[in-house]
């Protein structure tokens, strides 16, 4: 009878050098040095010198040259938006956006999170467009200004919640304790459809797309047209038709639709 033999596993030095630099960056809500990044990822300066210096030839990380601090560039995310489970999203999304902006005739948008961003990767216009858009690949900071971005935070579990908070309240220049209590009454509502919150930017109304942990994987957002004040009969239809639209997206990827 044979012995079955112990394969031994591969090893790839360079590549878990790489990963750990990555995945130390992806954790800071602000940059680090390279010295910071060492003691993060328990090598040496000199060790990681080489590394990093191809990640930022690559792209994936930046050098800010007035503090020598790296970040994470969005090319990892344009990477991730070609992953399955994206394009999934939105095989799922469109044909529901195209439906909502024919209804409202409005046009609409979805977003998702990236670190403390987030980017529009979808957007359906009505044939007669009211109002105002965004274009795909746009990318802005999470702040009350936008409905995409306290819908994202929002919606997030707890931990991630209150990370997001305390970016939210650091742009915004208030207390955490003041973000917080925002996200809570959008989590309450079902979705941001507040105009007169004193931080609202660009008027919008917003929902999550929701997976199956609770946890939003996008936001679905109407940009309403400006005005001093939109009818009730006609704010309460949009709402009702996005947090519809919501619901079939959330649905179509095996989520829990918020009420």
């Amino acid at each position: 009878m044979k012995r079955a033999s112990k394969i031994a596993q591969p090893g790839a030095p360079a590549l878990e050098k790489g990963l750990d630099l990555l995945e130390a960056l992806a954790a800071e809500a602000k940059g680090l040095t390279q010295k910071q990044l060492a003691e993060r990822v328990g090598r040496s300066v000199g060790e990681i010198f080489r590394m990093l210096a191809a990640l930022e030839r690559r792209g994936y990380v930046a050098r800010d040259p007035s503090t020598a601090e790296y970040t994470l560039t969005l090319k990892l995310f344009r990477i991730a938006s070609q992953y399955p489970p994206t394009e999934r999203l939105l095989k799922a999304a469109l044909p529901v956006m195209e439906r909502l902006a024919g209804r409202v005739q409005l046009s609409c948008h979805l977003a998702v999170l990236h670190g403390e961003q987030f980017m529009v990767i979808a957007r359906i216009e009505p044939e007669w467009l009211m109002g105002w858009s965004v274009k795909a690949g746009a990318v802005f900071p999470l702040t009350q200004q936008y409905a995409s971005a306290k819908v994202l935070a929002a919606f997030q579990l707890e931990g991630r919640r209150e990370e997001l908070a305390e970016v939210i309240a650091a742009n915004d220049h208030i207390s955490a304790r003041k973000a917080l209590a925002a996200l809570d009454r959008i989590s309450e509502e079902g979705g941001n459809f507040s105009i007169d919150d004193g931080y609202t930017r660009i008027l919008a109304y917003s929902c999550p797309i929701v997976e199956a942990s609770g946890r939003a994987v996008a936001a679905l957002t109407v940009p309403l047209v400006r005005q001093d004040k939109i009818p009730a009969s006609e704010a309460a239809t949009i709402a009702g038709e996005l947090r519809e639209a919501a619901r079939i997206v959330s649905e179509k990827i095996g989520g829990s639709p918020k009420a």
